[in-house]
């Protein structure tokens, strides 16, 4: 039985990138993608547990789109994105809230397309969010910004917690790190150690389980 991580990025113009896993957190491929069909054939031929997605997969609860032009509101009050996003913020763990204003607002149409087409195929997708699992894991002693020493520390760390990796390291670069880390928060997920933030109505973010 395999896992698979995904760094999604907003347009096919730039590639993403799968970490499929075994149930052993060995390498079984790392996969660059272009296309929303190149992923939907991975998850086919890998025929996963479980893919865990570095993206808002499901809109806030009241909305029917992310059209500036359109009427549809958020159903809670005052909301200004998913409930998960706004746990996260009570955790001092930022994100971009999922809203028609968003600067990631295509990365979002294309995420939410993905998953209701995985759905559709039966498979079991989950939210899982790199910056969140990073924090949790690794906590104050990462480095900030998009270093060089934020780098190497992310391969060493990445590397550690997939020892298959190790072999590869000097090759990551963030976007395999992020997508790696997806995989690894999935693998976590499959042996209950991880934790859920949000409404089921509007979609779970899946989390390394958080201290007690």
């Amino acid at each position: 039985m395999t896992i698979i991580g995904v760094d999604l990025k907003t347009s096919p113009r730039r590639p993403s990138t799968a970490i499929v896993l075994d149930d052993d957190l060995r390498l079984v491929r790392w996969h660059p993608f272009t296309t929303d069909r190149e992923l939907l054939q991975a998850a086919d031929s890998h025929r996963p547990r479980v893919i865990a997605i570095g993206a808002p997969l499901n809109l806030p609860a009241g909305l029917c789109c992310l059209e500036p032009s359109c009427e549809c509101e958020y159903a809670f009050p005052d909301a200004k994105g998913r409930q998960c996003e706004l746990e996260l913020s009570r955790l001092g763990i930022s994100c971009f809230f999922t809203s028609k204003s968003s600067i990631v607002r295509g990365l979002i149409l294309r995420s939410v397309e993905i998953n209701r087409q995985l759905n559709a195929l039966g498979f079991k997708v989950i939210e899982v969010y790199p910056y969140a699992t990073k924090m949790l894991l690794f906590g104050d002693n990462m480095p900030t910004g998009k270093t060089s020493a934020n780098l190497d520390f992310l391969r060493g760390e990445v590397s550690a917690l997939i020892p298959d990796l190790l072999h590869h390291a000097d090759n990551l670069d963030r976007d395999a790190c992020d997508a790696a880390l997806n995989a690894y928060t999935g693998y976590l997920h499959t042996r209950n150690q991880t934790d859920m933030l949000g409404d089921a109505t509007e979609g779970l973010l899946v989390i390394p389980k958080l201290p007690r």
